[in-house]
């Protein structure tokens, strides 16, 4: 066993983020996908449609932490979220931290399956679901017939 003439130093990594205006804004994860797109004045909203399980959870965290930065305000839709896991709630608080350290206001659009699962996961309601009806009212079209802001129709 011989040893490398040369190791590279030991130093210390930059930690790199894209610049929020120029990122791809759709993403498929394991049965789900990700997108966004810019409401005037700085708004963000991210749309999920799919399944939202352990294997995409840490993605929605990040692609969401990706997106809320230069934003006054975060809406996050999972009203066509077809499948959401114990895993995704960890994901739901995760970004509600992510959110008040960087102090920007969130909501979010639940569907019945993510409600279902908030209704035992967070019966103190510390997350900020939108309870209004008029939250949604740019969405106002069924799950099967709405547009992802960012690609086809599903």
């Amino acid at each position: 066993m011989s040893i490398p003439e040369s190791l590279p130093a030991p130093s210390t990594q930059r930690v790199y983020r894209p610049d929020p205006t120029s990122f791809d804004l759709r993403e498929e994860h394991h049965r789900a996908t990700f997108s966004a797109c810019q409401l005037p004045p700085s708004k963000v909203l991210v749309t999920i449609h799919g399944e939202i399980d352990a294997t995409n959870s840490c993605a929605l965290a990040r692609y969401v932490e990706r997106r809320i930065f230069g934003s006054r305000q975060l809406i996050l839709d999972l009203q066509t979220v077809e499948f959401f896991a114990a895993s995704g709630f960890a994901a739901l608080s995760n970004i509600n931290v992510m959110c008040s350290r960087v102090g920007v206001p969130w909501s979010l659009l639940a569907g019945p399956h993510v409600g279902r699962l908030l209704r035992i996961c967070d019966p103190a309601r510390e997350l900020p679901v939108a309870r209004d009806p008029s939250a949604a009212k740019y969405l106002r079209t069924r799950p099967g017939d709405r547009k992802l802001l960012v690609g086809g129709n599903h």
